[in-house]
């Protein structure tokens, strides 16, 4: 039994090409039909069996669920098991459901990763296996982004640098830090993002210049926070005092240095709300609207904004806000032309209004873009814009907007009592989407309500005060101040009977007219005052999608229902509805 040797067997008819990436990606809720051969398989007392997650290319921990003890009687370390219940979260895989398919007798390493790989690779028995890298005219020895992971030692990619950020600085229990983050391109037009550190940025910041070519060494990669980045890659390069990075004089193409778009339609970016990672949209202009101002909560400063109306091909229209320098500079230049066609990289799409978009710091926009790999596309949609084109709204009502899976069409309209059938569904089934009209009956003044967030912005992790700072672990920054954001629990009730649901911070606002932030003020300078506050939110009906997810926790299957979106009830249409079940006519 070699656990641990690296060895070519035919298992590619078995194991799920790019499965570990598969779960990764996996968005609000879990896969159900991925192969995945296992490593280093482990067993624990307290927290269940554990192992290494492995597709032949790329790899990823996870653990177990304790009630699935019973099964592993006959599975072994390297064996290939077809996960039919597998969620990602916190840089691990959760696995609650699986059956299993064959035993083998070493690592599986798919013919791919052998191609991509270009550097010397360690096994478990302690030997080295030399691998392809591609000579430079300086005689450097460089590989491809692609064939980067976690497992390399030493390595050297020739990269363009495509995106530089700002230096920021942090505190911590170690002293003062600063944090730079910039993004790689290489001539296979694979990107990867990077994090300088403060020796780094000292040593390197100078000769970093946005469209220049380097060589980069010598630093470590992790698994990507796909939250953070607009990069599509699996892995991320950390760069410290010990990296390398050195100006490339070789001749280079750089018309290849460029990262593909990974374009979303407008019609499908309800589908993306609430999901890891960021979006990349071409579309047409089709309004501009005026330069305006708002003060951060965080910090009280003042900053742009700017919004704009986006067509595309399916019909259909969004709102996209513009922040900063993207809302004065090419905010202004939009607005003095007609219907010019955009790409932007890095978007962040929220359920404001059903659906709708904003840049973060890392966003680019691109106005008539002429690179090779997008100017077919930007042609095609010019040809087929029509100014005089009818859009609708890509969240328009409630009842159009889109649900698991894609489905267009009016969404089901279903009673609360319906939400929560006697039958618990398996933790495999994918989450019921359905419009429910319902009163809020009961929001305990005495829940945590709210919790203190990261105040940078689209981060919303949580931070923890510490000598009257407050330390975000996601970023490892401490900041001076932090953002409350609402997370509560909330029963409603209609004619069919009641139930909890889960509320988050752009529906709980909605629903208590106040900011988390306020809400706190209150709760800390007048007690009363903010029970009231709380109270005067209850006994108010709303029009609410719902979405009913079983979930597993300790080995108990329970159902959570969430509020993905909230409004007023339009009761002329309601009433339509209501008169439409009265003459038999399916709504």
């Amino acid at each position: 039994h070699h656990a641990t040797s690296r060895h070519h067997f035919n298992m590619s008819s078995c194991v799920t090409p790019g499965g570990v990436r598969r779960i990764r990606e996996s968005i609000d809720g879990s896969l159900t039909d991925v192969s995945v051969q296992v490593l280093n398989l482990k067993t624990d007392a307290v927290d269940g069996f554990s192992a290494e997650l492995n597709d032949g290319e790329a790899k990823v921990p996870a653990s177990f669920a304790k009630s699935l003890a019973g099964k592993f009687a006959g599975v072994k370390t390297n064996a290939v098991l077809k996960l039919t219940d597998v969620r990602y979260a916190e840089n691990k895989a959760f696995v609650t459901e699986f059956e299993f398919v064959e035993d083998s007798e070493a690592e599986f390493v798919s013919d791919a990763s052998d191609a991509q790989a270009s550097k010397k690779q360690k096994t478990a028995e302690g030997a080295t296996a030399t691998v392809t890298t591609s000579p430079t005219g300086s005689g450097k020895k460089t590989m491809s982004i692609a064939s980067l992971n976690p497992y390399m030692g030493n390595w050297c990619v020739k990269a363009k640098l495509s995106l530089k950020g700002d230096v920021r600085t942090f505190r911590n229990a170690k002293g003062e830090g600063k944090v730079m983050t910039i993004e790689l391109v290489d001539e296979a037009g694979t990107a990867i993002q990077a994090t300088m550190w403060k020796d780094a940025i000292d040593s390197y910041d100078s000769i970093l210049e946005v469209g220049k070519v380097f060589y980069v060494a010598k630093g470590t990669l992790r698994p990507a926070n796909k939250q953070y980045s607009n990069c599509s890659n699996d892995y991320e390069m950390s760069l410290d005092g010990r990296c390398e990075i050195e100006v490339c004089t070789d001749s280079v193409d750089m018309s290849k240095m460029q990262r593909g778009y990974e374009l979303v339609k407008i019609d499908s970016l309800a589908m993306k709300i609430g999901g890891r990672g960021s979006v990349d949209v071409l579309a047409v202009v089709q309004t501009v609207g005026e330069l305006g101002a708002v003060r951060r909560k965080s910090d009280n400063e003042e900053i742009q904004r700017r919004d704009v109306t986006l067509v595309d091909d399916t019909g259909k229209s969004i709102s996209l806000t513009l922040w900063n320098a993207l809302a004065v500079e090419q905010g202004e230049q939009l607005s003095q032309m007609t219907n010019p066609i955009i790409a932007v990289r890095g978007l962040r799409v929220t359920d404001y209004n059903g659906v709708s978009l904003s840049t973060v710091a890392r966003s680019e926009l691109f106005i008539e873009p002429t690179t090779a790999d997008i100017v077919d596309k930007v042609v095609e949609l010019r040809n087929k814009f029509d100014p005089a084109m009818e859009c609708v709204a890509a969240g328009a009502g409630l009842a159009t907007a889109r649900g698991p899976g894609g489905k267009g069409g009016p969404m089901d309209r279903l009673s609360l009592l319906q939400m929560q059938p006697d039958l618990l569904e398996p933790a495999t089934a994918n989450a019921k989407m359905a419009v429910v009209n319902a009163t809020t009956c009961l929001i305990k003044a005495d829940q945590p309500m709210y919790y203190a967030a990261c105040p940078e912005e689209g981060n919303n992790k949580k931070v923890t005060e510490e000598n009257g700072k407050w330390f975000c672990e996601a970023t490892q920054k401490t900041y001076d101040t932090c953002r409350r954001r609402y997370i509560m629990r909330v029963k409603v009730q209609d004619a069919s009977g009641a139930g909890w649901v889960n509320v988050f911070h752009d529906q709980a606002v909605q629903m208590l007219g106040m900011e988390a932030e306020d809400m706190h003020k209150l709760r800390s300078d007048d007690p009363p005052a903010y029970e009231r506050a709380v109270k005067r939110a209850q006994f108010n009906d709303w029009s609410l999608k719902l979405k009913s997810k079983t979930e597993e926790y300790n080995g108990e299957s329970r159902r959570r229902l969430t509020v993905v979106h909230c409004g007023k009830p339009d009761y002329a249409v309601e009433a339509k509805h209501l008169l439409s079940l009265i003459q038999g006519v399916s709504a």
